[in-house]
């Protein structure tokens, strides 16, 4: 294994794993501000810990510092109405 982390190559390529890249949208409780950034730009951005964030992802917490998922409209982004 110590031999794998000598190839510049295959430390660029270990970079990625096990890393989430998707992008979520975060809201702040206080100020109501949405925002769409990965964890790791949170984590950077904001200075939340990483446990917090993943905490956040599986549902085991509702807040950290002051950051939430932002909630979703169950029809989309704005109401579509069926009947004029």
């Amino acid at each position: 294994m110590k031999a794998r982390w000598v190839d510049p190559a295959y430390r660029e390529r270990a970079r990625g794993f096990h890393r989430d890249e998707r992008t979520y949208r975060w809201q702040h409780v206080a100020s109501g501000r949405i925002v769409s950034r990965t964890e790791l730009e949170m984590r950077e951005e904001y200075g939340l810990r990483p446990a917090s964030l993943d905490g956040l992802v599986a549902g085991r917490i509702q807040t950290s510092r002051g950051w939430r998922f932002a909630p979703h409209s169950l029809l989309g982004e704005s109401p579509r109405w069926i009947f004029p």
